[in-house]
């Protein structure tokens, strides 16, 4: 196989890989590569610049998609291209989907699919006219758990588990040598206010802007009983976002009782191996859907 997506998430781990693969992806094997980044709409805003630095940085011609959500029943989530100054801020691609199939959650974990998988899977069908390829993913070694089982069947590679094995540490170190990175905390993440955090992570970034969790708290006022069940009134409770059945009110109040502290991961250079509470999402990743 001679093509190679790269997904870029928007992170430092997928941006350290896009940096690496750039200089080798002819020595592991390809002969032609691209790198895509999928935006949701409720991306930190530090997270659009970030990949916009490492776009320039590394010259990798990144793509910037956005799910193409095709209200009409029985069709399916395509692209749009946009870029940083056009990409959207107010979670719009992600209201489409929301607006079609109701809410997202551990139930119901369709948000990555629908927002990332399948709009860089429309482009690439578009940009490899229609040859096969191979993803790369992001994935670290501390990571390895998330690895998917039908790797071989959907030709996705690990390059910081099989070529150069990255630790979380060692992320951090590299990046520490750079001239720029990523401006956000470790348990900030790239997706605001994403349920597959932790509660803890949840109620530090309510204690820290509780106005971050504005749009899902809309989004479960306007669009709860949307989706599967709803339709022939089989489900009674509207849908909320949280673990536990819990709603964003939920998360917020219960926030203002907590008087805990999450550590800032982003710092952590000392390499010594351990697995970490991980919510990025990777397509393709075993990612806090259990």
């Amino acid at each position: 196989m001679k093509n190679l997506l790269v997904s870029f998430s928007g992170g430092e781990t997928s941006g350290f890989m896009a940096h690496w693969l750039k200089k080798h992806y002819k020595e592991i094997g390809f002969e032609n590569i691209c790198f895509v980044f999928a935006n949701t709409g409720q991306e930190n805003e530090q997270t659009l610049l970030f990949t916009e630095q490492c776009d320039k940085a590394f010259n990798l011609g990144v793509v910037w998609v956005e799910a193409k959500v095709n209200q009409e029943k029985g069709k399916g989530v395509r692209h749009r291209i946009v870029d940083f100054n056009s990409a959207s801020r107010n979670g719009r691609p992600f209201e489409d989907m929301i607006r079609k199939f109701g809410i997202p959650n551990q139930a119901a974990p369709f948000c990555t699919r629908d927002l990332k998988l399948y709009p860089i899977e429309s482009y690439a069908k578009e940009y490899f006219k229609g040859d096969k390829y191979a993803t790369a993913i992001g994935i670290r070694i501390d990571e390895i758990d998330r690895i998917s089982p039908s790797m071989k069947q959907r030709s996705l590679i690990y390059p910081l588990i099989t070529d150069v094995v990255m630790s979380k540490q060692k992320i951090n170190f590299w990046w520490s040598q750079q001239t720029f990175r990523l401006e956000l905390k470790g348990y900030q993440g790239n997706c605001k206010t994403c349920w597959k955090k932790s509660e803890l992570k949840l109620y530090q970034l309510a204690k820290e802007d509780v106005s971050q969790f504005e749009f899902m708290d809309r989004m479960e006022k306007t669009y709860g009983k949307i989706g599967a069940g709803f339709e022939r009134n089989k489900v009674s409770e509207s849908r909320v976002f949280f673990r536990g059945n819990r709603s964003t009110q939920d998360i917020i109040r219960e926030s203002k009782d907590w008087n805990g502290f999450v550590r800032d991961d982003s710092i952590d250079v000392n390499d010594q191996l351990r697995m970490f509470d991980s919510e990025s999402c990777e397509i393709y990743s075993n990612c806090g859907d259990k």
